[in-house]
């Protein structure tokens, strides 16, 4: 079972996005290096709040349960 603090990862926050597609767009030319899809990455994104790139792994006090 999940713990609070485990559950309040960004990679379980609406505000945090990370699908392949929309890292693509949002950093143009990705593709030239490899793509969204690329291992290195692993499930880090973009904050919607704070308009960063971070780990999934991250918190922060404005966690909104996502899906």
């Amino acid at each position: 079972m999940k713990t609070k603090t485990e559950f309040k990862r960004c990679i379980n926050c609406a505000h945090f996005r990370n699908s392949p597609a929309y890292l693509e767009r949002v950093f143009k030319g990705m593709i030239t290096l490899s793509s969204g899809d690329a291992s290195v990455r692993k499930d880090d994104g973009i904050c919607g709040v704070h308009d960063i790139y971070l780990s999934a792994d991250n918190q922060c006090d404005q966690f909104m349960a996502g899906d």
